[in-house]
Formats: structure tokens, sequence, C-alpha cells
């Protein structure tokens, strides 16, 4: 068969389609020059025509996906709206609450705040269990998760860290222990509140708060037990100062030991405790006494691990965030009423809802409890009120501080169940090993083995609060400090069971001041300061708590130093800058020699118990161990002073001359200055006058620092931008103190501390570590220093401008402090013109919900703002309106004896937890702008009434 030539042009004569010759992609290209390309258009049609249809089918999903998403929106909102509408509670008319005897009646006024009326008191306590659960369940739920270390459970793995630190700390094992050493008249009454918030939760199954829907679990049945969580939980808040000696024993090794003195002050001139007289300033100040510190132990904890430690309490996570009180009390012939006042406001970490709940509860007499006619801040979770007054009394709190934890170097031999330590007597016990097992939603469960020890607390033949002798576990916290060699445990007051007691019941039922005292005298923590007045006309003040005494309580004679010398430096300076850390002998705090004493002489010559150590302990050491408590009649108190004015603000109650050690770290004494210096003397006073007075933003310290500031850039030379530097003088020197919103010096005051400390750390640490051979990151090392009285250091030292603190470079303190105010501004962004630099702008406050405030998109889908968002205001860590970013008075309360329905009071954000609840955030700008509400004893406004039926 022989193939004639086609022609190319004949369709029916096409060539046979190659198949070209397979290839990888690196190859050259084949030789193209026998193959045509043409590019017909139909391919490019079909080009096209596959995009287009890509691109609608892009669209589509796109268009769809986005028509799901909006339409799970629509649906979440509306799930949402209608799950926080339905969860919202009863509010009039009657309702069957299973469990009561006989009706309660419940009145609400304008602000959501309940007065409940009752027949008998187990009703009452049913009652305010219940009513409480209404607006508060979930937050009641999650103080007692948080206290026992079961957040991530329902948070998840964010919150592992925190129940570790919790079940380290063996806080719900304290509950345990104190559950089963209530007095039983006590426990019943937590009963009945249970029952109350019990009954709540059964009839509301099907419509809890929104929190535990989004969350996917239902609330456990509430117990006693569950409140003394709770109660542990402002226990924990309000008394841990672990970390700080923590923090300064490893600073401690990096600084001479003339230094530490100065950053350590343990009180000031400007104190003004309760029960001493005014001071005369033209004698010396004594000096606490400190121990030695013991550098011989080794410690590899880094600096990091520390802070980490320390960031787990919110109020060690920044100066302004101690958890700390105003309260006082002016007498009747300084009121318009011929009355008595008390007010009291509470600082601690805001969030919503508020800490706080108002309430008024009413019961009457029966033949086994006094009538009991009350109102003011109730705690969710604890039945009661514990601030505000009855018709008789009218009291608040702030917290004492005094020190109730010691950290002590256990003596450990052996391994596994064998595992013994050593007793101060010598013997050897058992360790004991407590398995807890952490569930983590989303996530692994596990388990830890937590050591503890046991301590014996008291004698026999010691007389203490706890008659006899009490065993208490110490837990082995080394776990929390990676880093740590050391088996470091734990003394705590919250580890002795009969420290947790309740007496609510005595003290909301007490016919005068007197018996509000002798009602607490068995109240074990945290330890509180307590202003009283009655309308008898007699006000006071009685500190709180049960305050160990460290090793025997036997009588030492005192020693008065100076803690600051105001002369010339001392000739052996650099010698006590040079000295050895590691001498065999445990090197003290050179101190300055003694100064003469006060001609009058005091009315204890003597201390009782041995100091307090600022660091921690050998476990060993007799005279550390813990024989018992302070005795209540002799912890600080008086009534009726002379002037006519009692207040605490957490800085130093404790007098000069006192034998008992209370603390070391007190609070600056700036804010209880302040209150003195606007009450004493005064007449007239008002409810109004109180308000003003917890609203004041005055600054004595920053004004102090302004005012050394600008002496500094008037009287040396300006180096870098000198007309900014001028202009700052300007602003320092003609600033009256007022921390207020549109104030430009506080912004230059907060730039300047910022900078100024780590700028006289950090060079006598390198100077330090170089003399010892030895490396350190001295930035990091610097970041240690924790001190309450902080400010108190920082004022003595430019007081004084002594010379061992000055670094090297600068010739005079001027010049040191142009530089960290030049640096403190650069750092801190500030702008050009200084004037337009206003503090409240820089230093907001903004209250936020844990959960809500998370997603931002709950506003939105809510229609309705779940936290305030930042807010200028005014204030900071030294004015009497202590004020930051998350922290600040978390109620207002004041009381006027000559009426009990004078009286006023107010909380953060308002009493519902339900974002839809009018009285969610109702009460905030009154907060924020500085007002406050009718809070009388009976009720006149009553905006709704429920009666709970049995």
């Amino acid at each position: 068969m022989t193939f004639s030539p086609s022609d190319p042009n004949e369709p029916s004569h096409a060539e046979p389609l190659q198949t070209p010759e397979p290839r990888l992609a690196t190859r050259e290209p084949l030789d193209d020059t026998h193959r045509e390309h043409p590019r017909p258009a139909l391919f490019a049609a079909s080009l096209r025509h596959r995009a287009h249809h890509h691109l609608r089918r892009i669209l589509l999903t796109v268009g769809t996906l986005t028509a799901i998403i909006a339409f799970l929106l629509i649906l979440t909102t509306a799930w949402l709206r209608h799950a926080m509408r339905t969860s919202l509670p009863q509010l009039d008319g009657a309702l069957h609450a299973p469990g009561l005897t006989l009706p309660v009646t419940v009145t609400r006024d304008a602000q959501g705040v309940p007065a409940i009326q009752a027949s008998n008191l187990d009703d009452l306590l049913f009652a305010q269990g219940f009513i409480t659960a209404q607006d508060r369940l979930w937050q009641m739920d999650t103080l007692r998760r948080h206290a026992s270390g079961q957040l991530a459970e329902i948070l998840g793995a964010s919150m592992i860290e925190h129940d570790r630190l919790q079940r380290t700390l063996q806080v719900s094992e304290a509950a345990d222990r104190a559950i089963a050493a209530l007095p039983a008249d006590q426990l019943h009454q937590l009963q009945a509140y249970a029952r109350g918030i019990n009954a709540f939760i059964a009839q509301n199954s099907g419509h809890l708060p929104v929190e535990f829907h989004l969350l996917h679990y239902t609330p456990a049945p509430w117990t006693p037990r569950d409140t003394l969580l709770v109660s542990l939980a402002m226990f924990q808040d309000l008394s841990t100062q672990f970390p700080v000696k923590l923090r300064r024993e490893a600073l401690a090794t990096h600084l001479p030991t003339a230094l530490l003195a100065d950053l350590y002050p343990v009180g000031s001139w400007r104190d003004h405790p309760p029960t001493q007289p005014p001071p005369d300033l033209t004698t010396p100040v004594p000096e606490v006494e400190q121990i030695p510190l013991d550098r011989t132990q080794s410690q590899t904890t880094t600096p990091a691990e520390l802070l980490n430690l320390s960031n787990q309490f919110p109020s060690l996570r920044c100066p302004e965030c101690r958890a700390g009180s105003n309260n006082w009390t002016v007498a009747a012939s300084h009121s318009a009423s011929g009355a008595p006042l008390v007010s009291n406001d509470m600082h601690l970490a805001l969030n919503v809802p508020s800490i706080w709940y108002e309430a008024g509860l009413h019961a009457t007499a029966t033949n086994t409890t006094p009538e009991l006619n009350v109102t003011g801040f109730t705690l969710p979770g604890v039945p009661f009120v514990i601030v505000g007054r009855n018709q008789h009394v009218a009291w608040g709190f702030t917290n004492l501080g005094a020190d109730v934890q010691d950290v002590r170097i256990e003596h450990l031999r052996g391994s596994g169940a064998n595992l013994e330590f050593q007793r101060a007597d010598g013997t050897w016990q058992p360790v004991t090993h407590h398995r807890e097992h952490i569930v983590v939603r989303f996530g692994h469960d596990f388990d830890i083995d937590v050591l503890t020890t046991t301590e014996q607390l008291g004698a026999p033949t010691i007389s203490t609060r706890a008659a006899g002798v009490t065993q208490i576990e110490t837990p082995i916290i080394t776990p929390l400090l990676p880093g740590e060699k050391r088996a470091l445990s734990l003394a705590w007051t919250a580890y002795d069971p009969t420290t947790l007691v309740l007496p609510h019941l005595a003290v909301d039922t007490a016919p005068d001041g007197a018996a509000i005292v002798a009602a607490l005298a068995t109240f074990g923590g945290p330890s509180l300061n307590l202003i009283y007045a009655d309308d008898h006309n007699h006000i006071g003040y009685h500190a709180l708590g049960a305050i160990p005494i460290r090793g025997p309580a036997t009588q030492h004679l005192r020693t008065l130093t100076a803690p600051l010398p105001t002369g010339s430096e001392p000739a052996d300076e650099e010698d006590q800058l040079n000295d050895s850390d590691e001498s065999n002998e445990a090197p003290t705090a050179q101190q300055p020699p003694p100064t003469a004493l006060p001609s009058s002489k005091p009315t204890f010559d003597y201390t009782i118990g041995s100091p307090i150590s600022p660091i921690p302990v050998d476990a060993l050491d007799a005279s550390q161990t813990w024989s018992g408590y302070i005795p209540f009649a002799q912890l600080p108190a008086i009534v009726d002073p002379p002037n006519g004015v009692l207040a605490t603000a957490n800085s130093r109650v404790q007098p000069d001359d006192y034998p008992y050690a209370l603390a070391l770290n007190w609070e600056p004494p700036y804010r209880t200055e302040r209150i003195n210096k606007l009450l004493v003397g005064r007449t007239g006073l008002t409810p109004a006058d109180m308000l003003a007075l917890q609203n004041d933003v005055h600054s004595e310290f920053d004004l102090v620092l302004a005012q050394r500031l600008a002496y500094a850039l008037d009287h040396a030379k300006l180096p870098g931008d000198t007309k900014r530097l001028h202009q700052a003088a300007d602003i320092l020197r003609a600033w009256n103190g007022e921390v207020t919103p549109n104030a430009v010096a506080p912004s230059i005051i907060a730039a300047v501390r910022t900078n100024l400390w780590p700028v006289l750390l950090i060079p006598q640490i390198d100077a330090h570590d170089q003399r010892k051979h030895r490396t350190s990151d001295s930035v990091a090392l610097a970041t240690l220093y924790d001190w309450d009285e902080q400010s108190v250091a920082l004022e003595t030292l430019l007081q004084h401008t002594p010379k061992r603190w000055l670094p090297p470079g600068f010739a005079n303190w001027d010049d040191l402090l142009i530089n960290v105010v030049e640096r403190g501004l650069r750092g801190a962004h500030a702008p050009a013109d200084l004037s337009t630099w206003h503090f409240g702008s820089l230093y907001p406050v903004e209250i936020n919900h844990p959960v809500f405030s998370a997603f931002p998109l709950f506003d939105h889908l809510l229609g309705t703002p779940t936290g305030t968002g930042p807010r200028i205001t005014g204030g900071d860590g030294t004015t009497v309106k202590t004020i930051a970013l998350h922290h600040g008075p978390s109620e207002r309360f004041t009381a006027d004896l000559s009426n009990p329905q004078i009286t006023w009071g107010n909380i953060t954000t308002g009493q519902s937890g339900n974002p839809t609840s009018p009285n969610y955030l109702d009460q905030f700008l009154p907060w924020l702008n500085g007002t406050t509400f009718p809070l009388p004893l009976n009720a006149t406004q009553q905006t709704h009434t429920l009666t709970l039926l049995p």
C-alpha cells in the first residue's frame, strides 16, 4: 500500500496529533523551529471561560460562607440575647423556694439593692443565698474555683499555672480542715445559706447565667466548705507576702549590706498609728528591729521565676495594685449632726461584676437568735453583711497587712514514701504526700504530688489564742520555682483551722462598739484594721487577726536606732560596701549608730518574741518557730482619742514602743497623713465631706518629688533637649500636688519613677558582683526590688542624697535626676510640647468581665457593653483615691450615727452579673464621677417586691 502526498490545507487530510516527547522541567526547550503555535482565539476564549467559571465558584463559595457566618451570627446573637433575658431573675410577684419555713419579702431599689425581711434567721440566710445567686451565681462559682485551683477545668490550659499554684498552696485542704473545726452555730448558718443557693440552682437549671452555657458546664451544689473557700480567696489576696521575701533574699545577695536598710524602710516619720499621739518631729523615730540576712544558703532561683510567681497574685503585679483601703471615723464633736461619722472604701482588684454585693438583712428575734437589722456590703458566697451598719453601730475595715507568712528552709532525708523532714527539736517526721488531680478542658489532665510538713503551734505553757498545741500543715513550695534547689515550705496562719471563723452574726447584731470588738476577738484572718462608732457617741479602733509570735514569748530589752543617718557619710563606708558576703558568720545589715532617745520613757522598753524575718528562715531555728499568736487584748486598740479622729490606710499602725512585731512591709503613710490633715481640727463635718475625702487626689509624695526634680532642673547644666527640660521644670515647679486627669506634672513624675530605681540599682549590682568576681544580669535583678514603702525609701534618699547611692559618672544628685528626667521623657515618648501630656489619658481605669471582655465581639452580639472600656480618671497609688488600671476603690461607704437612714454607699459596676440587666453597669459612672447613693438601714424606695414562698 502506498500513500500519496496530502494537502495540509484539506481538512480531511489533517496531520495526526503529535505527542510531545516526555521531558523534565529542567531540560532545555525543544527546537520549535519546525512547530507552529497559532494560539487560536478559541483557546483564549476557553481560558477566559475557565477563569470566569473559577471566579464564579470562588464568589459563590465566599457568598455562601458569608451567608452561613451571618446566619450563625444572627442565630448566636438571638440565642445569646434570649439566654441572657431568660436568666434574668424574677423581681416581682411570688416565687416558691422549697426549703423556707415561712414567707420572705424581698424589695429592691432602683440600683437593685435587695432588702430581705424574714421571720427567723434560717429563712433570712436561705433567702440571702437565693437572692445573691440570682445576680451573682457564676461569680460565686468562679470564686470557689479560683481558691481551690479548678479554673482549668472550665477555662482550659491558660489556667494550668494558676491551678498548680493553688493546689501547691493547699488552699482547698485548708478549707477542709477549717470546716471540720468550725463552731456548730456557724456551720449551721453556712448550711442555711447553702440551701438557698442550691434551691436557686435546682429551680433554674434550664436558664442559668449564660457563662455556664458558653462554657458548657453546670455548677456543683454549694456547700459550707465553698463559703470558706471564698473567704480564703480574700484571706490570700490580703496576706500574701512570701514572694516579696524570696525576691528580697535574691536581690540581697547582689548588693552591699550597707544599702539594704535604705531600700527596705520600716515605717516613716509621716506615720500616724491610731493608738499613738501625733509625733513630735523633733525626736528621732525608732526603727523596728530586723534579723540578720543569712546568705550562706544556696539558691539558684532566677529573677524571671520570682517575677512569674509574684505575677500570679493580683496584689503583687504592680506597686499600685496592693490590696489596701481607707477607713476613718470622726467623733460627734466634729460632725454637723452631733453624732459620729464612719467612712470606708476598700481598694481591691476591679472586675465585672463587683467583688461586693449590697444588701439589707432583717430578721425577727427568736428564742435562739437576736433581732437582725443591718445594711451594707456582702461578699458573694458568704452570708451576712461584712461592712456596714445596724441600728446602733457602723464599722469598716482596712487591710492591716500583718506578716502572717514565713518561708522555711526544710531539712529532708530519704526519698519517695520514706521522705522525712527534721523538726526544730531535732526529731524526724514523715513528709505527707497529697495527690492533686488537675482537670484541663480541651487538654490533658495530670496529677501533681504536693508534699507537706507539719508545724507545732503553741504549747500548753504559753497563753495563746489557740489554747494548747495545734498542728498545722505547711506545703513544700519549691515546685513553684523550678530553679530552686532548697526545700522551701510556707507557714501561713490560714493553715491553722482555728483561724477560719466567721463571727458575722455577732458583728451584725452588736448593740454598741464594745460588743463589735468582742465579737471579733476570735476572728483569725486576714489581719484587719477595725474602725467603728456607735450611737452612744463612742468611736474606736482595734487591730484584728491571728498574728504569730516568732520564738518564745519572752521579753527582750529594746534597742532603738535611727533608720537613716542625716549627717555626713560614715568614714568606713567604703569598707562596708566592700564587706564579704561569703563570711562564715551571717552578715547583718549595717545600721547607723544609735541616736538619742525621746525624753519620755516608752510604755514598753522591751519586745516580746523574735523579730520578723524579711527572708526565708531555717526551719530548725527555734527563734523563728511560731509559739502562738499575739493575745487579742494586747493588739493595738483605742477608744475615743482626744483629737476625735481615727484613721487607717494600710500604713504602720504599730506604735513606736509596741512590744510585739506586727509587720515589716507597711504601705506608705501618705494617704493616712492626708486623711488626718483634712479631718483633725475640723468641725461641722457631713457625709458629703466624707465623700469628697474619699475622692481626694492630692499626693504629698508626688509633690515632694516634683519640687525636688524642679530644683535639680533649675540648678544644674541641662543636657539634650533643654527647651523641653525647661518646660518640665516650669510645670513641676508650679504644680500643687493634685493628680487630676488634666495635670501634666504627674505624667512627668510617673516617667521618672519608672526609670529612677533601675538607674540607682543596676550600677550598684554590677559594682558589687564585680568585686565578688561574678557575673549577673543586673537589669533583671533590679526588677526584683519590691517593697510597699518604695516611695518612703525614695523620699528619704532624695532628702539626704547619700554619696553611696550616686552612680559612677554623676558629680551630684542634681545631675543624676536630670538624666533620669530626660531618660524618662524619652522612654515614655513624651510630646515635644509637654503641656499636652495629660495624666488621665496615660493612666486610665478599666473594669472588665473575665469572659466577655476577652472577646470584644460579645459587645456587638449583645448590643450592650460588657465592660467599661478605658476611662479617664484622677489619682494614683499615693492619693486617698488610690487608682490603677484594674485596681481601685471597690466600694464607698459612709454612715451618720445620728440616724440609721443617713447611710450612703455604692459599688464599682452594679448589682447584677447579667449584661442585659439595667443594674449591670448602672453604678459605674457615678463611681467614676465620685457620687454615691442612699443605703438606708430601712429601705424606703421599693422598685420591685418579691415574695419567696415555702
